[in-house]
């Protein structure tokens, strides 16, 4: 079965991803999307506790699109490479790509083992609101890179983003129709942010 990864902090997970997964689904070929949160982040970003962001990504469940604690129950270190030989190692019968967004291409060379990752693994990249993803711009063009970009007339942008809920919350603004209903209800509970 191909399935894409699509990491993150999910910190919160929001509609953007749902978005993007499920196009994922539409315009790659790939069989499901495992929404992944991360244990900690590769840059030391400051996160909401591992609970809450598990239980927040397990509400965007939704048919091929699951969600998967793999990175977490493995308390991995966030390196991209580590978790995809990792799963490949488990699950070998499975083959595994990684979503990411092309604001991410400015400094793909910043990622711990960016060049094995990137010539063993499809990375596919979904495009973001003002980041282009011309891969000779970032020295990453190379035929042996796995570099799968996602461009359809019909593809849906969004710019949608955790940083901007958060901020959103606490400037006491409105979050609906930025995230699952069951997200928002969750967020409230469990006086989040």
């Amino acid at each position: 079965m191909k399935i894409a990864i699509l990491g993150g902090a999910f910190n919160p997970p929001h509609l953007g991803h749902l978005l993007v997964a499920k196009q994922i689904l539409e315009f790659t070929g790939q069989q499901q999307v495992w929404l992944m949160p991360c244990w900690q982040h590769s840059f030391q970003k400051k996160l909401l506790p591992v609970q809450h962001r598990l239980k927040m990504t397990g509400l965007l469940e939704n048919g091929n699109i699951k969600y998967s604690d793999f990175e977490v129950k493995n308390k991995l270190s966030g390196d991209t490479f580590y978790t995809l030989e990792a799963l490949t190692k488990k699950i070998p019968n499975h083959q595994f790509s990684f979503v990411i967004g092309s604001d991410n291409l400015a400094d793909f060379k910043k990622w711990g083992h960016w060049e094995n990752l990137v010539q063993k693994f499809q990375i596919l990249v979904f495009p973001r609101h003002d980041f282009d993803y011309n891969l000779k711009k970032y020295g990453l063009e190379n035929p042996r890179y796995k570099f799968y970009l996602i461009k359809h007339p019909l593809l849906a942008k969004s710019d949608i983003s955790s940083a901007l809920i958060r901020k959103r919350l606490s400037a006491g603004l409105s979050i609906d129709y930025l995230l699952p209903e069951k997200v928002k209800d969750y967020i409230k509970k469990n006086k989040l942010y």
